[in-house]
């Protein structure tokens, strides 16, 4: 037993086991509600709008909140409470206030213009589907705002190394999902879904401020932005911002090709790809977040050594675990497909059409994990701005493909292009990483400079 905790010491990052743990908790969650989802709805018309409704807060959420916190607040937040506890707390405050307020602003602008959106996101569907698309829309855009003030407290959950209540709330949030649906689902259709989903934001963000409680930070408004940490923390966020609305426009433009090829295409794409993500958010994400306050601090400690045998270990544990967990996904996917799926209003057809796109996302599934530990070790250097360039090469590849591609090769191409681009961006991250980790004395010194 002592050797084998000692290998899980060495190869797992604390607190990856209480996140994978939990994340697999969360997917769990998610397959219910997928199961749900597929008994109530089927792969309709009607569940292919709610999944495009939801895309467009998305962007402004990631665009506005998100991308300011996944980068620099970890490291910020962790070296103001090295030299004083409650200047970190302060700060931490500041970016929740600022955050909360803009959220606010952006989704009442979204609220108001829902009809032009839709005529630009929605254009395939026939009238009533754009009103219902828009009315979808401006139901999610209240749950979006609790959202933002839920990420800000899930940052300071992970400075603190308070896992469990961080991934926690993701569970309460499918939670409501699957209450409303199941309750008033019949009755309602997706806008029980929907408010379900706000209801699910709620919990998600009580439950991270009931964590919070456990550490000195205290929720509070505050708005000190000239302090030199805000300027710091604004000069790291801004290269995010460009990159991080990747994925929901990715996301967007997959779901309007896929609306292009027929009723289901869409669904059948978010159901295949809740199965691609799950041993992505298991390895990469999970032991990524683990080791990002490790990694940090070695930086901030000038360890080149320690900074390249944490970063190695834990790509070298993510590597081969989730290139095992591709192998098990092409193989299963069909037959996790038809168990969880192969129910209701779920065809043969939607179950063969859902297992081929399986197939393909299996492909990605090593890249796409791969990139999470080499972005945030750039991240734990206080550099952004690579990481927005390798994403930026990985979406235009994935974009140019499946646009290129879909027309002719149908709805398979969409996952197809998105391994080639995963690749792309590990690629370039690589690349961009290994010269920075050599300099990381000079680098650290450098920081500590211009704090």
């Amino acid at each position: 037993m002592t050797t084998i905790r000692a290998l899980i010491d060495r190869f797992l990052p604390r607190g990856a086991l209480v996140l994978s743990i939990l994340s697999l908790a969360y997917f769990a969650m998610g397959l219910v509600r997928n199961r749900v989802f597929a008994q109530t709805f089927g792969a309709s018309a009607d569940l292919d709008v709610y999944y495009a409704a939801i895309r467009v807060p998305e962007i402004a959420l990631d665009v506005l909140v998100a991308a300011g916190l996944t980068a620099p607040f970890v490291p910020i937040f962790s070296a103001l409470r090295r030299e004083d506890e409650a200047r970190a707390n302060q700060f931490g405050r500041t970016v929740l206030t600022a955050a909360t307020l803009v959220m606010a602003v952006a989704l009442t602008a979204v609220f108001v213009f829902a009809p032009a959106i839709a005529e630009r996101t929605a254009s395939a569907l026939d009238p009533a589907g754009r009103t219902q698309y828009v009315e979808l829309l401006r139901i999610n855009c209240i749950g979006q705002i609790f959202f933002a003030a839920s990420i800000c407290l899930g940052e300071v959950l992970v400075a603190h190394r308070r896992f469990a209540f961080y991934a926690l709330a993701p569970i309460f949030y499918q939670g409501g999902i699957v209450l409303a649906t199941v309750i008033f689902g019949q009755q309602y259709g997706v806008y029980a879904t929907t408010w379900g989903g706000v209801a699910g934001a709620i919990a998600h963000f009580a439950v991270r401020a009931i964590g919070t409680t456990r550490t000195s930070f205290r929720i509070g408004p505050a708005l000190e932005i000239r302090t030199p940490a805000f300027r710091e923390f604004v000069r790291l966020m801004l290269p995010r911002m460009a990159s991080f609305p990747i994925e929901p426009v990715m996301l967007t433009l997959f779901a309007s090709l896929a609306l292009q090829l027929g009723p289901g295409n869409v669904s059948s794409l978010n159901f295949a790809s809740d199965f691609q993500v799950v041993p992505v958010s298991l390895i990469g994400v999970s032991f990524s977040l683990a080791v990002f306050p490790p990694l940090a601090a070695a930086f901030a400690a000038g360890n080149r050594e320690e900074f390249q045998a944490t970063l190695i270990r834990n790509v070298a544990t993510i590597g081969a675990l989730t290139m095992l967990a591709a192998i098990a996904l092409f193989i299963l996917g069909e037959f996790g497909i038809r168990q969880l799926l192969g129910v209701g209003r779920f065809s043969e057809a939607d179950i063969a059409r859902t297992s081929l796109v399986l197939a393909a996302f299996s492909l990605s599934v090593p890249f796409d994990s791969l990139s999470y530990p080499l972005s945030r070790a750039l991240y734990a250097t206080r550099n952004t701005l690579l990481q927005v360039i390798a994403s930026f090469a990985g979406f235009a590849t994935i974009a140019i493909g499946a646009s290129a591609f879909v027309p002719s090769v149908g709805i398979v191409a969409i996952p197809l292009a998105y391994a080639a681009g995963s690749a792309v961006k590990v690629v370039l991250l690589t690349i961009f990483l290994i010269p920075r980790a050599r300099r990381i004395p000079v680098l650290a010194r450098e920081g500590l400079a211009t704090s």
